[in-house]
């Protein structure tokens, strides 16, 4: 198994993960059209596409599971590449085209591989998503250009996907359909219902709570209430999120991306969960925010993570914990929750990652219950921020690392 340390030794690779990657892969393997056979229309389409944005090169990409390949391609020669070097698995992560004007001057894909200097050096970028009739996505469209380009109107940029939408149906053989119809499935009415059954009791309690907190004349008493509420707070923000940005027919998730101050995020995490703390008779430290600038993420996402990785220091940790958030050697933010626990030497880190395992014999760190799905669900959804998450056992103590790519600190 690679460790914590030689991981974060290598660079961070220049993808995100989607949360739902494994039924995302499979559902790639099973398009009967999508082989590595080509045919005169999907050149046809990549040959329309370089002209509609007048573009060199234009291809049809397939993106599997550890490698990216081609169903067709004009202007240049391309064979497999990994991943690392490919502009779609980026592209397939929305629902709309992604325009990169001058790769050259955006902090995601500067020190890019097909960027920096010693690669092809690619400027412009045009691509849209290829989605499946069952909602998956497999690759994308896309054009792309040695020199940068002024940013395509939105008439052209509406033919690219109705071009992505023709390489779909060719390769299903059938008019491209909607993933879920609410009439076949019932997708947003279940959606509804489980919003109504989530909200009405948090509405409830949450209300309850209020009400309770201007009445409590007892300081410790109030302290506990406000961060129930908090809590309350936060868990309806995470319904609305859930239902806003899933979709239950295929597992995908997408990120909610805002503007946000990393720092005040922690720092009001931990003043949520300083009760709790408290009366696990844990004591937490903050040692280091160094985040001063607004960082691109899901807000609600890596409250999740970080919320699971402090959750479980108390359960499994020693006395205290640290929490810090600084910047590696190279610039990627580091988010750590250190715990003054250990974790017992028979146990495999990598079954920590995953759901509803215990990773081996962790009763030794004198805990109780297990570590469910709070990790797990960690990892995921850093890796659908493009980062990645590792877990290392030191000398008496435990560290838990969230690191995030430095672009997506803005300047």
């Amino acid at each position: 198994m690679k460790t914590f340390q030689q991981t974060f030794e290598a660079d961070m690779r220049t993808y995100p993960i989607p949360f739902n990657e494994v039924q995302r892969s499979a559902a790639v393997q099973n398009v009967p059209g999508l082989t590595r056979e080509n045919h005169d229309v999907f050149d046809n389409l990549c040959r329309a596409t370089a002209a509609l944005l007048d573009c060199p090169i234009a291809h049809i990409s397939v993106v599997e599971e550890d490698k990216q390949w081609y169903k067709s391609v004009v202007g240049i020669d391309l064979s497999d590449m990994p991943k690392d070097n490919s502009f779609c698995t980026l592209t397939i992560m929305s629902d709309s085209p992604m325009v990169i004007t001058d790769l050259s001057k955006d902090p995601k894909f500067s020190e890019h591989p097909m960027v920096a200097e010693g690669g092809p050096q690619a400027r412009f970028y045009a691509g849209v998503p290829l989605v499946l009739s069952s909602g998956y996505r497999f690759g994308s469209l896309c054009a792309l250009d040695l020199v940068p380009h002024e940013m395509p109107s939105d008439q052209l940029l509406v033919v690219l996907e109705h071009l992505g939408k023709y390489v779909v149906a060719a390769l299903e053989k059938a008019p491209a359909a909607p993933a879920v119809t609410e009439d076949e499935h019932g997708h947003s009415t279940f959606l509804n219902l489980v919003g109504h059954e989530l909200r009405t009791p948090l509405t409830i309690v949450n209300g309850g709570l209020k009400l309770l907190e201007h009445r409590i004349e007892d300081d410790v008493v109030k302290q506990l209430a406000k961060s129930s509420i908090k809590s309350t707070d936060h868990l309806a923000k995470l319904i609305d999120s859930i239902l806003k940005f899933s979709d239950v027919s295929t597992g995908e998730l997408q990120l909610n991306e805002q503007n946000t101050d990393l720092g005040a995020l922690l720092t009001n995490l931990v003043e949520t969960h300083a009760t709790a703390l408290a009366d696990a008779h844990k004591s937490i430290e903050v040692t280091n925010l160094s985040t001063s600038r607004p960082v691109l993420l899901d807000p609600e996402h890596i409250n999740i993570c970080v919320t699971s990785l402090l959750l479980n220091s108390v359960l499994h940790g020693g006395d205290t914990v640290e929490l810090s958030c600084t910047h590696d050697a190279k610039g990627h933010i580091e988010i750590h929750v250190i715990d003054d626990g250990n974790i017992d030497e028979h146990v495999e880190l990598a079954e920590l990652y995953k759901p509803f395992i215990i990773g081996g014999d962790v009763e030794r760190r004198g805990t109780r219950g297990g570590l469910g799905l709070g990790l797990p669900l960690t990892r995921k959804l850093v890796e659908l921020h493009g980062g990645e998450f590792e877990v290392r056992s030191e000398v008496d103590r435990t560290v838990a690392c969230i690191r995030l790519p430095k672009w997506r600190e803005l300047n």
